[in-house]
C-alpha cells in the first residue's frame, strides 16, 4: 500500500493529499494517487473535484474496483440512487482483496440495497484486517440484515471486546442478544455517566434501555431513554409546525387531481407505507413469501424523482411545497415512468415488487397518479403502541425526518398527524388502489388478512405466505430480528408496561386529538 493510501485510510487527509501530490510529481498520471485525491474530495463533500478526477481516470482507461466504489459514493452524494447501484455492482464484479476498499465496497452495496452481496467483501475486510473495528461493525450489520443472526451476534461480541467504548456496537449487541449479560449494565452505565458527548450518550443510553427491557424493568428502561435523548432533543429542535404543514398538504392533495379507481397500467409496483414500527416489514415479509413477489427495499427514489421533476426551491425532498406542487401538476406520468425504471432495475423479472419506504405515506396521492397501475397498502397500529415503539427506537440520527423521536410529546404530535392523514386517505382514495390494514388485525387473523392482502394485490393464494419467517430475503430495517420469528402478540398493548410513562403516552396523544384507550 502506498504512503498516500495508508494515510487516507488512517484519516490523515492532509498527509494523504501531500503524499499523493508527491507521487504524481515522480510518477505523472499514477492512478492510485488520483484515486486517493478523489477519495479525499468525497470525504470533504467536494463533488466537482471528485468528479473531475474520476472522469480523468475513466478517460485514461483505468478499470479498478476502487474507482467504481468512488463513483458509487459520488452518486450517493448526488442522490443518484440508480447510478450508485450500477457502479456498486460494477465494483463487486471487479472485486478486491484490499480490506479498506472491500469495506467501502460492502458499505456502498448495502446502501444501494444489495445487502446479500455486501457480506462477501465485508468478510474479506474483517479476515484481512481483524483489528479494524469499523470493518467488523459493518460486517456484523450486513450479517444481521442477511439473517445470519448467530454470526452477527458473535461479531458484535468480538467488536465490543476489542473496543469496549464502541457505542454503536453495544447498541446493536443489546438489541440482538436474547440474554444480555448482567455485567453489561454496570460497564455501560459507567460509560454513560463518564461521557459528555451527545451521540455517545444517545447510543449507550438506548443500549441500557434495551438491556433493562430484557430484564422486564420497564420503568428503568424508560428512564434511560429519557436521559439518553435529552441532549439530542435540544440539539435537533424538532419543528412541529413543519410536520403539520406536510400533513395538511398531503391531505389537500387527495382531491386536487383525479385518481383513477381501477388500476390501468403497469401493475408491478406495490407500495407499503405507514409509520415506522407499525408492521410494514411484517406485511412485506408476508407478501414477499409469495413466489411472484420480491422486495426492492426502502427506496427514496420516488421522492427524489418527484423533487427533480417539480424543481421546487429548497433542499428537502419532502416538504409542503413539494406536495403542493405535485398536487397542482396535472400529469405526473414522467415521474412514474422514471421511478419504475429505477425500481425495476432492482426487481428483475419478478411479476410484482414492493417498495417499503414508510415515509412514502405522505406521497400516496402522487404515487397513485404517477403510477396508474400501482397499489398502496397502508399499515395502521394503535397510536399508543406506536408512540412507545417510536420513542424506544433509535432511528438514523442523520435523517432529519426522524427528529420527532427524541421527545415523547413531539412523537405524539407526529403520530396524531399521521393518523389524521391515514384516515383521510382511507375515507377518500379508491379502495382497489389503496388498502388500509391494522397491525393488530394481522396478528389476530393472520390467514384472513393474508388472503385479503393477496386478493388486493391480484395474487393467488400460496401457503408459503403463512410461513413468512422462513423467507430468506434480507431485511435492512429495525425489524430485522423480529420478522425471523412467527407472528406474536406480545407487542400489542406494550405501552402499558411502562407504568411511569403510560400516563404521559395517553395524555400526550389526547392533547393532539387522539382518542383515549377504552378499557
Amino acid at each position: 500500500m502506498s504512503v498516500a493510501k495508508r494515510k487516507l485510510f488512517s484519516g490523515a487527509f492532509k498527509e494523504a493529499y501531500a503524499a499523493a501530490q508527491e507521487l504524481l510529481r515522480t510518477e505523472p498520471g499514477n492512478p492510485q494517487a488520483a484515486l486517493v485525491m478523489a477519495a479525499i474530495a468525497i470525504e470533504h463533500g467536494n463533488q466537482p473535484a471528485a468528479l473531475r478526477l474520476v472522469d480523468l481516470l475513466e478517460k485514461a482507461g483505468v478499470k479498478d474496483c476502487w474507482l467504481e466504489v468512488l463513483k458509487a459514493r459520488i452518486a450517493l452524494l448526488r442522490q443518484d440512487q440508480e447510478g450508485a447501484r450500477r457502479h456498486a455492482m460494477s465494483a463487486a464484479a471487479l472485486g478486491t482483496d484490499d480490506p479498506d476498499i472491500a469495506n467501502q465496497l460492502g458499505v456502498v452495496l448495502s446502501r444501494t440495497g444489495h445487502h446479500e452481496e455486501a457480506v462477501a467483501p465485508l468478510r474479506i475486510a474483517v479476515d484481512k484486517a481483524g483489528d479494524n473495528t469499523d470493518h467488523r461493525y459493518n460486517f456484523a450489520v450486513a450479517l444481521q440484515f442477511a439473517g445470519e443472526l448467530a454470526e452477527a451476534e458473535e461479531q458484535f461480541r468480538e467488536l465490543v471486546r476489542q473496543d469496549p467504548s464502541h457505542a454503536r456496537g453495544w447498541l446493536a449487541l443489546a438489541q440482538l442478544a436474547k440474554t444480555p449479560e448482567e455485567e453489561w449494565l454496570l460497564a455501560l452505565s459507567q460509560q454513560f455517566d463518564a461521557s459528555s458527548e451527545t451521540e455517545q450518550r444517545l447510543l449507550i443510553g438506548h443500549a441500557l434501555a434495551r438491556i433493562e427491557e430484557t430484564r422486564k424493568d420497564w420503568d428503568s428502561s424508560f428512564g434511560w431513554l429519557q436521559r439518553a435523548k435529552e441532549a439530542k432533543r435540544a440539539e435537533v429542535g424538532h419543528d412541529r409546525e413543519f410536520a403539520g404543514r406536510v400533513v395538511d398538504a398531503a391531505i389537500a392533495s387527495i382531491d386536487a387531481q383525479p385518481i383513477a379507481s381501477t388500476p390501468s397500467g403497469d401493475e408491478r409496483p406495490i407500495f407499503i407505507v405507514g409509520m415506522p414500527r407499525s408492521g410494514t416489514t411484517l406485511v412485506e415479509r408476508i407478501l414477499t413469501s409469495h413466489s411472484q413477489v420480491t422486495s426492492v427495499g426502502e427506496l427514496s427514489d420516488f421522492a427524489i424523482v418527484l423533487k427533480k421533476f417539480l424543481d421546487t426551491p429548497g433542499p428537502m425532498v419532502l416538504d409542503a411545497e413539494v406536495l403542493e406542487a405535485a398536487a397542482a401538476r396535472g400529469d405526473l406520468t414522467p415521474v412514474g415512468d422514471a421511478y419504475r425504471a429505477r425500481a425495476e432495475a432492482l426487481a428483475g423479472d419478478e411479476a410484482r415488487y414492493i417498495d417499503k419506504m414508510p415515509f412514502n405515506s405522505f406521497f400516496v396521492p402522487a404515487i397513485l397518479r404517477a403510477n396508474p397501475g400501482a397499489r398502496v397498502i397502508c399499515l395502521r397500529r394503535s397510536p399508543h403502541d406506536l408512540l412507545m415503539a417510536n420513542y424506544r427506537q433509535l432511528f438514523a440520527t442523520g435523517f432529519s425526518y426522524y427528529s420527532y423521536s427524541y421527545d415523547l410529546e413531539d412523537t405524539a404530535h407526529f403520530i396524531a398527524g399521521f393518523e389524521r392523514m391515514a384516515s383521510a386517505y382511507e375515507a377518500s382514495l379508491p379502495p382497489d388502489r389503496f388498502m388500509a390494514i391494522r397491525y393488530e388485525d394481522v396478528v389476530a387473523d393472520q390467514r384472513g388478512k393474508t388472503e385479503a392482502l393477496l386478493d388486493f394485490c391480484g395474487l393467488e393464494w400460496e401457503e408459503a405466505c403463512m410461513q413468512f419467517q422462513r423467507n430468506a430475503e434480507p431485511v435492512a430495517t429495525a425489524s430485522s430480528v423480529q420478522v425471523r420469528s412467527p407472528i406474536y402478540s406480545s407487542s400489542i398493548g406494550q405501552w402499558r408496561r411502562y407504568s411511569t410513562a403510560s400516563a404521559q403516552v395517553e395524555g400526550s396523544l389526547a392533547k393532539f386529538g387522539v382518542d383515549p384507550v377504552k378499557g
